[in-house]
C-alpha cells in the first residue's frame, strides 16, 4: 500500500532472486484487482465468481491455455504500464492486450508465467537499499529490521489490509 494516497501497489521482483531483493518494480493497483490478486495467491475463492474467476473459468471451458503474460512498455508521461496476455485456443496463438493488474490476477489463476521486459524493469525498478521512511518529518534509510518488516508486510498481507 502506498503510504500517501493508500492506493495498492504490486511489487514485482527478479525470478529467482533471494529475498531480499535488491530491486522492485512497483505498479500501483485498484483496491478490487489487488483484492483479486491477493486471494489468487492465497487459494482463496469467492462464493461466486469474481470478474478474473469469470475470465479464468471462460478460458477452460474454450479450452484455452494461458502461455504468459508480458509486461512490455512503460509510458513514463502518465505512468502507465502496457502488458499483453498470450493464450492458445487448439494450436492457434493469441496475444491480446490487457492490463497489468488483470494480466497478473489471471496468470496467477491459471499458472502462467509473467514476464517483464528488462528495458521496463531497469528503467521502473527501484533499489531497495534506496527505500525511506518518514521519521520525524524527515527521510530516513530504513533498518535491516525494518526492510525485514516491509518484505514480511509483503509476503504476508491480507485482503482485509485493503479496506
Amino acid at each position: 500500500m502506498e503510504p500517501r494516497s493508500h492506493q495498492p501497489v504490486l511489487l514485482l521482483k527478479r525470478a529467482g532472486e533471494e529475498d531480499p531483493a535488491t530491486r522492485l518494480m512497483p505498479i500501483s493497483l485498484g483496491h478490487v484487482e489487488a483484492f483479486s490478486i491477493i486471494t489468487a495467491l492465497q487459494g482463496a475463492e469467492a462464493p461466486r465468481p469474481q470478474t478474473h474467476d469469470l475470465m479464468a473459468n471462460v478460458m477452460t471451458t474454450l479450452q484455452a491455455e494461458v502461455e504468459r503474460i508480458e509486461i512490455h512498455s512503460y509510458d513514463e508521461k502518465d505512468g502507465t504500464y502496457y502488458a499483453s496476455l498470450t493464450f492458445n485456443q487448439h494450436g492457434v496463438t493469441f496475444v491480446v492486450d490487457a492490463r497489468p493488474s488483470d494480466a497478473v490476477a489471471l496468470a496467477i489463476r491459471k499458472g502462467a508465467p509473467a514476464f517483464v521486459d528488462d528495458a521496463v524493469f531497469e528503467s521502473t525498478s527501484v533499489q531497495t537499499n534506496v527505500v525511506t521512511m518518514q521519521v520525524g518529518g524527515r527521510g530516513v534509510e530504513p533498518t535491516g529490521e525494518a526492510l525485514s518488516a516491509i518484505h514480511a508486510f509483503a509476503e504476508n498481507v491480507q485482503p482485509c489490509d485493503f479496506d
